[in-house]
């Protein structure tokens, strides 16, 4: 049976749809750490203005169980990284060294009010000195820094690889130039966040002490979606009612 709708009610399910439309708009975003004002003597927090988007608060990255400063500048590097690989070595399978839940690089991404948070992917730069660390991964505090989350190497590079527990790898020893391509994968439990969420990033299988860990160009790539207001929605639920009792009276 043909349903014929009056204008009135035409009007009504229009302007419902535009505020559903509207509610349900997204802010896509990737966002950057540069790390570019980082000094040797800039201390254990990232002193650069975090990245900026709308719906979304960046927290500024942190160095826990380190000490002192950075040991180079315009990136977050640091010494005294957990031991376990040898000089020249490149068999993983020989390696001792073993992730420590103490010493992490830390940040903290917060949905700003009224918005939600679908987070889709984290992409950085890994860099290690000559005898610094060759195993890497990164957690969060949605399961309580637990498991490291999917990691994979895109684009592809050779230098990089990834091991059985999601933990990101420096292949070659004799490598020690800043590498691209860690890409960590989220979406699934990082959609629709109404609250904070924590990532930490850890370095281990060092060669030595001296070593370095170092992260850079942290991009963290998502969408901030605007929660709709209680009162929006009960003016969409009446416009629809509205309709389908016009949309009724039209066919009596």
């Amino acid at each position: 049976m043909k349903i014929n709708i009056s204008a009135p009610a035409k009007t009504a399910l229009s302007l419902a749809l535009v505020i559903m439309t509207s509610s349900a708009m997204a802010q896509s975003f990737t966002s950057t750490y540069d790390f570019a004002s980082v000094t040797t003597s800039s201390g254990l927090t990232d002193p650069t203005a975090p990245p900026v988007a709308a719906g979304v608060t960046f927290g500024s990255f942190s160095a826990v169980g380190y000490v002192g400063s950075p040991n180079a500048a315009s990136r977050f590097s640091f010494t005294t990284n957990g031991l376990g690989s040898s000089n020249g070595i490149n068999d993983f399978s020989t390696f001792t060294g073993s992730l420590d839940p103490a010493k992490y690089f830390e940040v903290t991404l917060t949905p700003q009010a009224g918005f939600t948070l679908d987070l889709d992917s984290i992409a950085f730069t890994i860099q290690r000195s000559g005898t610094g660390i060759r195993s890497y991964a990164v957690r969060s505090s949605l399961d309580g820094f637990a498991a490291n989350l999917s990691a994979s190497i895109s684009p592809a590079n050779v230098n990089l690889g990834v091991g059985a527990n999601n933990d990101f790898q420096y292949l070659f020893d004799a490598n020690s130039n800043a590498q691209n391509g860690s890409l960590v994968t989220l979406g699934g439990l990082y959609d629709s966040l109404s609250a904070p969420v924590t990532f930490r990033f850890y370095g281990w299988n060092a060669e030595a002490v001296t070593g370095t860990f170092s992260i850079d160009n942290v991009a963290f790539s998502g969408s901030a979606v605007v929660v709709p207001e209680p009162s929006s929605m009960a003016i969409v639920g009446g416009f629809g009612v509205l309709g389908l009792f016009m949309a009724a009276r039209r066919r009596k």
